[in-house]
């Protein structure tokens, strides 16, 4: 398994550009605080931009994009305010809790935090080999399987990837995302094999 640190370049912050969008968007929201946003408004906005440098399988490009929260009790609500009326590849993008593993079906987007590992593991591995990006943000949460975590890097909200994670389940990653990562673990799939590019 390689890590290596991802390049950046003009193109590669585009996702950057995105999520300072929809920070603007969320601050600009009736009632909003004007000061910096916080984690969980980050986070939630790279949840949603995520869904934008992310191809699944065609077979699952029907319907909704869904992004699922388990555990973080009340992230789901900053994440439903932000992509209220939001739409990506033409799908409207929704915002379901998930209670238990179980409540995975049907989820784009998995967001596993705030629980204890034995539980992050259980959703883990209810998702693993479909094609649901995982995004958490416990610090082991890439080497148990996870697609996506969130990393503090000086005050900041930053990603590291592990692409062999998200090539086994079928879910392509744009070059563009990973130029951004801070860390990115595993190669792209070979060309012709529905990596995003």
């Amino acid at each position: 398994m390689k890590v290596r640190p991802a390049g950046r370049s003009q193109r590669g912050w585009r996702l950057a550009a995105a999520v300072l969008a929809a920070l603007t968007v969320l601050g600009s929201a009736p009632g909003a605080r004007a000061q910096r946003p916080s984690q969980d408004e980050v986070e939630a906005a790279y949840l949603y931009n995520f869904g934008k440098f992310v191809r699944w399988p065609e077979t699952e490009g029907q319907g909704a994009l869904r992004i699922c929260v388990a555990g973080s009790d009340g992230f789901e609500q900053t994440v439903s305010r932000l992509v209220a009326g939001e739409q990506i590849a033409n799908r409207p993008v929704e915002v379901r809790r998930a209670e238990g593993p179980e409540d995975t079906a049907g989820c784009s987007i998995l967001f596993v935090g705030g629980m204890e590992t034995a539980r992050e593991d259980a959703f883990l591995g209810a998702t693993a080999g479909k094609p649901v990006l995982t995004v958490g943000e416990a610090r082991d949460f890439l080497s148990r399987g996870g697609m996506i975590e969130f990393v503090p890097v000086e005050d900041h909200v930053r990603f590291a990837v592990n692409l062999d994670a998200a090539n086994r389940s079928g879910v392509g990653l744009s070059s563009e995302l990973l130029k951004v990562a801070v860390s990115v673990t595993g190669k792209p799939e070979k060309a012709g094999k529905g990596g995003a590019q």
